[in-house]
């Protein structure tokens, strides 16, 4: 591809070459833009909305949104044909024009804090005021995340992960055991696989991204910013070994899975999230029981306070 033309058109071109939301419905591919844009979106530290830059990891979005592009393009012709208002209104967009993501700007910037340097956590202001003081947390089950009243920051389904590939007859033959059993005029496929964790788990989850957009996302105008990571990681382990007892305990960044654009089918479930959470930035923390059990309690634990090492901010 000549390097001479300009990076859209070379995104587009490369669309077009692997095609791999073709197969998605009208409300799939109205999932996905909106998706992306809810991921690109961000606001700044002067309390400005603003696409994320390219320096700083939005490349990655830029290119998912003109491939999206190209597709409704391909589908409907020249944009805005095909966009409509099921986009963004399906489900409510958050305000990041809000009072409250201003004062979440204003004040994430006077703190200078630098990304992956810290947990932080967001929540109620009561709830967090316990958890600095004496490290009271509420370490939920999987499947208290799916719950509808949740809003769209919250709700998922953390005991599965779906797959969707649209699979040519040269992909088939190259999966299939018998590639000469695959006709010459075999038609296109769709194929759809679910990850699917066999229990229930435990799972608490921080964050390390210092965005300000948070704050609406999640409609909180709190949170504890942890400063040292290391010496949280162990109170928490320490907590919950006899807490947690016949479980194996995992911890690492979430691993953001593109249904469309999986590097791996060997995905471990409990560790790994629908790309369209990708900007939360999470750090999990997983106890999952040894024998399958369908469904767990709430567990509160407290860890000691947190106080000589995190702070709480209230807007």
């Amino acid at each position: 591809m000549p390097e001479s033309l300009p990076r859209d058109i070379q995104l587009r071109r490369q669309y077009g070459a692997r095609g791999y939301a073709r197969h998605l419905s009208t409300q799939e591919l109205n999932k996905r833009i909106r998706d992306i844009v809810v991921n690109i979106t961000r606001v700044t530290s002067d309390a400005k909305v603003g696409p994320q830059q390219i320096k700083d990891g939005g490349g990655i979005w830029f290119e998912r949104l003109i491939h999206i592009l190209e597709e409704m393009q391909l589908r409907h012709g020249p944009y805005p044909a095909g966009f409509s208002r099921d986009i963004f209104r399906k489900e409510p967009f958050p305000n990041y024009a809000s009072e409250l993501a201003g004062k979440a700007a204003r004040k994430l910037a006077s703190l200078g804090i630098k990304t992956s340097d810290v947990y932080i956590k967001f929540g109620k202001q009561a709830h967090m005021e316990q958890l600095l003081r004496k490290g009271a947390l509420r370490v939920q089950p999987a499947s208290y995340f799916s719950n509808k009243d949740h809003n769209g920051a919250v709700r998922d389904d953390e005991l599965s992960l779906q797959i969707s590939l649209a699979l040519s007859r040269d992909d088939i033959i190259k999966i299939v055991t018998n590639p000469e059993d695959v006709p010459p005029d075999a038609p296109e496929q769709r194929l759809d696989a679910s990850l699917r964790s066999p229990t229930d788990f435990w799972l608490y989850c921080v964050t390390t991204a210092t965005e300000a957009r948070l704050f609406v996302d999640f409609q909180v105008d709190s949170c504890v910013i942890i400063r040292d990571q290391p010496r949280f990681r162990e109170r928490l382990i320490n907590a919950t070994l006899n807490r947690f007892p016949d479980t194996v305990f995992h911890h690492a960044p979430a691993q953001y899975i593109d249904p469309l654009l999986p590097r791996t089918t060997k995905i471990f479930v409990p560790l790994a999230k629908y790309f369209g959470y990708s900007y939360q930035r999470e750090y999990r923390f997983c106890w999952i029981p040894k024998a399958p059990v369908q469904k767990l309690s709430h567990a509160d634990i407290e860890i000691g306070s947190l106080e000589d090492f995190s702070s709480l901010i209230v807007l």
